[in-house]
């Protein structure tokens, strides 16, 4: 598997199972998907998100899940029933439609764990080997990278001003590394970014 970031906006994820893992999967979704979440029984915290819920009894026919996949860009299987979630997938394979088990066979999809900024995402998958890795990546992230979303605004700003002064590129991206690898911008930037502005520009622009 190799990862991707997909835009689901506008697009349709259809979620099987009611329960504490559709919940799961559904958030993760909603609401940059329009999210269908279709259970015997769904939980008020599903209802909470928003999505559009359907209450009804999903059997195996293969041509009732297909009439509930119609449309949709990405199917989760979350139901409690194993054989299910499987007949739910080969009916995707069919039909061409990515499809995520989250218990039974393998779909072609999986979920990660996912670390968001207001200018990055980082996605961490251990291919269903360590549930608990992602979550300790995810703290080690949040703990020493505190100031990353200031780095990232801070290399773009530098970024278009050293396109306007230095016409080599191999040296803007040089002096883009340093810039990134200097641990006294990383010590200014958890104190003031404007401290991290001054400290760059005299370092490395003048």
């Amino acid at each position: 598997m190799i990862p991707l970031i997909h835009d689901l906006s506008g697009k349709s994820v259809t979620i099987f199972g009611g329960g504490r893992v559709a919940f799961r999967k559904a958030s993760f979704f909603h609401p940059e998907a329009a999210v269908t979440v279709i259970g015997r029984s769904i939980d008020e915290e599903i209802i909470k998100l928003g999505v559009t819920c359907i209450t009804k009894e999903v059997c195996a026919g293969r041509e009732s899940i297909a009439d509930f996949i119609k449309g949709s860009a990405l199917v989760v299987a979350a139901t409690s029933d194993k054989k299910l979630n499987n007949t739910i997938g080969e009916v995707c394979r069919e039909k061409g439609i990515p499809f995520n088990n989250a218990d039974g066979d393998p779909g072609d999809i999986m979920i990660p764990s996912v670390v968001r900024g207001k200018n990055y995402m980082i996605a961490i998958s251990t291919e269903g080997k360590s549930p608990a890795i992602p979550r300790y990546v995810r703290h080690l992230l949040e703990r020493e990278c505190r100031g990353l979303d200031d780095m990232i605004e801070l290399q773009s700003e530098f970024r278009e001003t050293l396109k306007n002064e230095i016409p080599d590129q191999d040296e803007r991206n040089r002096i883009l590394r340093e810039i990134v690898e200097d641990e006294a911008v990383w010590d200014h930037l958890d104190k003031n970014k404007r401290a991290a502005v001054e400290y760059i520009t005299r370092k490395y622009l003048r």
